[in-house]
C-alpha cells in the first residue's frame, strides 16, 4: 500500500503523539509498505501551521544548515524507506496519490478531508480529545467527519461514540520494549520518583511539583528526578535533578531504570507513554485517572490512581507506595507485566489490517467499530 500520515507542522523536538506515528510509519514501511510523512507549513488559509522558519524564531541560516547536515527526525530512528516531505500547503500538489492517507491531528482532519480521492481512503488517527489545541466544538466536529476515525484508547472510544462518530475503530498506542526494559532490577534500586516536567496545563505539573515538596519534607532521603523537553524551569527545585531534552536511550537507562515510582498528575491523557514506558523500565506507576492510562492502568492492581486535581490524595498514595515495600513490588511487578502486551507488532499488524480493507470503501454508516 501507498500511505501518507500528515502532521500538523515540522517540529525538531521529541513529541509523544509524532513518536507514534513514526512508530506506524517505521512498522509499515519494514512490512513493504511505500510511506510517505508530510510536514505541511500551512493547512489553510485561516489555519495556519508553525512552520520550520516560525519554530526557530528567525534563526533561519541555521537551520537550513542543520536540515542540510543532519536528519530531519534525529531523536527518533526513522527507517530510511519513508519520505519525509516539508511542503508549503497541504494540498494536491503537494501530497502523493496513494491507497490511504492518514490525518493526526484536528487541525489536520477537514484539510486531508477536503483532498481529492486519488490521495487514498482517509483515516484519522485521534491521539487525544484536543480541546486544549482548539475550540470545542471544532474540535468535535472532526470527530463526526465522513472519515475512518482511529482512536488510541478505549475512553477516547467512548468519548467518540458520545460525540457521535461513527467509523471508530480502537488500536492501543504501543510502546519499543527494546528500548524500554528491565535493565537493572527493581529490588537494587534506592527509592527514586521520576516525573515529568511539562508547560502544558493539563499536564498538571504544578500538581505534581507541590506533591514532590510536601513528600520531599516527609522524606528528604529519597531522590527526585524530572525530564522534559523545555529547558528546566525555576520553579523547579534544587533538591531535584533535571535532564532536558534527554534522548530515548537516556531516558530508559538513567532515568526510567534508576527510577522505583514513576509519579504523573496529568488532570487528561489520550494515552500517556512515560507512564508505560517507566512501569516498563520497572518503575511502579502513582498516578491520576487521567482517561488514557486506564488501558493499563487499574487502581490497585497495576498502579494507585487519585482522581485528577486532587492533590492531597495523590501524596497519600504516594507516600503509601514508598512507605510499604511489599505494596510497591506487587504494583510494580504487576504493572511491569501488563505493559508487555502493547507491542508494535500487535498494533502495527492491527493498523496496517485496517487499512487494508480496501472492500470497505464508502460503505453505509453502521454500528462504531470496537477491534481490541
Amino acid at each position: 500500500m501507498r500511505v501518507t500520515f500528515v502532521l500538523p507542522a515540522y517540529f525538531a523536538h521529541p513529541i509523544g503523539g509524532y513518536r507514534i506515528v513514526y512508530g506506524y510509519a517505521n512498522f509499515l514501511a519494514a512490512r513493504g509498505h511505500a510511506i510517505t510523512i508530510v510536514f505541511p507549513r500551512g493547512l489553510a488559509d485561516h489555519q495556519r501551521s508553525a512552520s520550520v522558519v516560525e519554530i526557530v524564531k528567525g534563526r533561519l541560516w541555521a537551520n537550513k544548515i542543520r536540515l542540510r547536515h543532519r536528519p530531519l527526525v534525529d531523536w527518533q530512528r526513522i527507517d530510511l524507506r519513508i519520505n519525509l516531505l516539508l511542503v508549503p500547503r497541504l494540498n494536491s500538489k503537494s501530497v502523493p496519490p496513494g491507497d490511504a492517507i492518514v490525518a493526526t491531528s484536528w487541525h489536520t482532519a477537514g484539510p486531508v478531508m477536503d483532498l481529492p480521492v486519488l490521495h487514498g481512503e482517509k483515516y484519522y488517527l485521534i491521539q487525544h480529545y484536543e480541546t486544549w489545541a482548539g475550540p470545542k466544538s471544532e474540535v468535535d466536529a472532526t470527530w463526526r467527519l465522513p472519515m475512518r476515525l482511529i482512536v488510541i484508547s478505549e475512553w477516547l472510544y467512548e468519548l467518540g461514540l458520545s460525540l457521535g462518530a461513527r467509523r471508530l475503530r480502537y488500536i492501543p498506542n504501543a510502546i519499543d520494549h527494546y528500548r524500554f526494559k528491565l535493565l537493572k532490577p527493581p529490588a537494587a534500586r534506592s527509592p527514586h520518583i521520576v516525573s515529568l516536567y511539562h508547560t502544558a496545563a493539563f499536564k498538571g505539573v504544578a500538581d505534581a511539583r507541590d506533591v514532590l515538596a510536601r513528600l520531599h519534607v516527609r522524606h528528604p532521603d529519597i531522590s527526585v528526578t524530572m525530564f522534559g523537553t523545555p529547558t528546566r524551569g525555576a520553579e523547579i527545585p534544587d533538591w531535584v535533578r533535571y535532564y532536558e531534552n534527554p534522548s530515548q536511550e537516556t531516558l530508559a537507562r538513567d532515568i526510567y531504570n534508576e527510577g522505583t515510582v514513576y509519579l504523573s498528575a496529568s488532570l487528561t491523557e489520550g494515552w500517556a507513554l512515560p507512564s508505560a514506558e517507566a512501569m516498563a523500565c520497572g518503575c511502579a506507576f502513582v498516578g491520576t485517572d487521567s482517561g488514557g492510562c486506564r488501558d493499563y492502568a487499574k487502581e490497585g492492581i497495576t498502579a494507585l490512581l487519585s482522581p485528577p486535581g486532587d492533590r492531597d490524595a495523590l501524596l497519600r498514595n504516594l507516600c503509601r507506595i514508598v512507605e510499604d515495600r511489599r505494596l510497591a513490588v506487587r504494583i510494580q511487578e504487576s504493572g511491569t507485566l501488563c505493559i508487555q502486551q502493547f507491542t508494535w507488532e500487535r498494533s502495527g499488524t492491527m493498523l496496517e489490517e485496517y487499512l487494508a480493507e480496501q472492500s470497505l470503501r464508502n460503505p453505509p454508516l453502521g454500528p462504531a467499530e470496537l477491534s481490541v
